[in-house]
């Protein structure tokens, strides 16, 4: 059952906010996908990965070693911190996945392949704890 009881952001914890920006950006990036708005759709699936992996930061405080010499809002740089931290297989999936972005921002809706991007991010999301495993894709 869906839990519809508004949220006091006043008394969030930040790892609690990220949560909550990441969910609601991949929300956002796959209904601006499905509504042809291409950009907004992969800046918005952008979004998730970087709120989900300060996400994953802030909760897991053994990370710190390895993420206290990276930008907190670089993208890349959190992404391969938490790759020598063993949190992702692929320490190449993160480039995939900007040059993606690259191409959609620079070339448009044309550039990228929907499906294989949210699939790709929802991959990403699951590893950093943001989406349950079992989660179907819809």
């Amino acid at each position: 059952m869906l839990n519809f009881e508004p949220i006091n952001s006043t008394k969030m914890t930040a790892a609690r906010s990220m949560l909550v920006c990441a969910r609601l950006s991949l929300h956002v990036g796959k209904r601006s996908i499905q509504k042809g708005l291409a950009t907004a759709g992969v800046t918005a699936l952008y979004d998730a990965v970087l709120f989900g992996m300060q996400y994953y930061i802030a909760r897991h405080k053994a990370c710190a070693s390895f993420v206290k010499d990276a930008e907190f809002w670089d993208a890349a740089s959190l992404f391969h911190a938490l790759a020598r931290a063993g949190v992702f297989d692929d320490p190449r999936a993160f480039n995939r996945f900007s040059l993606m972005v690259e191409r959609a921002l620079w070339q448009g809706s044309s550039a990228f392949d929907a499906d294989s991007t949210v699939a790709e991010v929802e991959t990403i999301l699951k590893k950093l704890g943001i989406m349950p495993v079992n989660e179907s894709t819809k």
